[in-house]
């Protein structure tokens, strides 16, 4: 099945905002203290193919994205996305530096819910353990945490404008990050300086992208290490 024809979730705009209108939506960084979004996308969710999601500025496709930190090293794991077609589909993405790991959330995810009850944010949290676990392996003998900082709104680009992230933090100890997915060209721990230069470098230099949701996670982060 091709990637326009997978179900996903969505949730229209003005039941999460209020408005349908881009600009008169919350932008950025928003903060799981001052917004919470659950309840919102627990009553509003539907399925759409994604082809069509794409294309459809009502809706917003809710993805978990996240970010793994290791307190210990004060270090991220970012990655640069691939390239070439074969490995990585998105072509408004290709080739893009990410720190966040994530994916549509799919209807596959509702399958495997513990509740009868379909419940979106259990669905949700099913999706981002999925994409954790077919993107990267996370070496440690202990378990990591996640803890959801927030959400981000970026509705200044058109792969923003359909889409709503959730912001996690994954604390792990693990020394290395292994990629395990093709879509991931490079991989590797690094620090906040390195991370900001990398931002600093795509102003000046057109062969230099960055997802700017990873552009917009940096500063909590930043909070969350310390």
């Amino acid at each position: 099945m091709g990637k326009e024809n997978q179900i996903i979730m969505v949730v229209n705009r003005q039941e999460l905002f209020g408005t349908s209108h881009l600009k008169n939506c919350p932008q950025g960084f928003l903060n799981a203290d001052d917004y919470d979004f659950t309840p919102k996308i627990n009553f509003g969710f539907k399925w759409m193919k994604r082809g069509d999601a794409e294309s459809n500025l009502e809706y917003k496709q809710p993805i978990a994205y996240s970010v793994i930190v290791n307190p210990l090293l004060n270090k991220v794991f970012a990655y640069k996305r691939a390239i070439d077609k074969k490995s990585y589909h998105e072509s408004r993405l290709a080739g893009n530096w990410s720190w966040g790991i994530g994916g549509h959330i799919e209807k596959l995810d509702s399958k495997k819910l513990v509740n009868l009850i379909k419940n979106a944010h259990e669905i949700i949290i099913n999706s981002r353990d999925r994409e954790l676990s077919e993107e990267i392996e996370i070496k440690s003998e202990k378990p990591y945490k996640i803890k959801l900082l927030g959400y981000i709104n970026d509705d200044s680009n058109n792969v923003g404008q359909v889409h709503l992230g959730l912001l996690y933090i994954v604390e792990t100890d693990a020394d290395k990050i292994i990629p395990k997915d093709k879509e991931i060209a490079e991989g590797g721990y690094k620090t906040l300086r390195e991370l900001e230069d990398i931002c600093m470098q795509a102003k000046t230099n057109s062969s230099i992208k960055v997802d700017s949701w990873s552009e917009i996670a940096l500063l909590p982060i930043r909070s969350f290490l310390g």
